[in-house]
């Protein structure tokens, strides 16, 4: 069954767009992870956290998620950091994905 679409005012299309962006980073921060295992868990976490909150109707309590979202992409982004700062040997399942 298709959800209907909510009618966007003008702050919820800019909280639309500021989430969708948020997710990109999120996404791309995730992936600097030299580490397989660090990478998919944070790749997933991403994906989850978002498929979670897509019923949150509310304005202000979307623009709260997004701030926290924030934060974790500024953690995720130093993690990622000190992953590549120490590399660790290739995983096995990471030479079957490049194949």
């Amino acid at each position: 069954a298709e959800r209907p679409h909510p009618p966007w005012t003008m702050a919820g299309l800019e909280t639309r767009t500021r989430t969708l962006g948020l997710f990109r980073q999120l996404m791309r921060a995730s992936a600097g992870f030299s580490n397989y295992n660090f990478r998919e868990y944070a790749l997933r976490r991403v994906r989850l956290g978002f498929r979670e909150h897509t019923t949150v109707g509310d304005s202000a309590a979307a623009l709260k998620l997004v701030h926290e979202g924030e934060r974790q992409l500024e953690l995720l982004r130093r993690q990622a950091t000190i992953s590549q700062l120490y590399p660790q040997g290739s995983h096995v399942l990471e030479g079957a994905v490049a194949k």
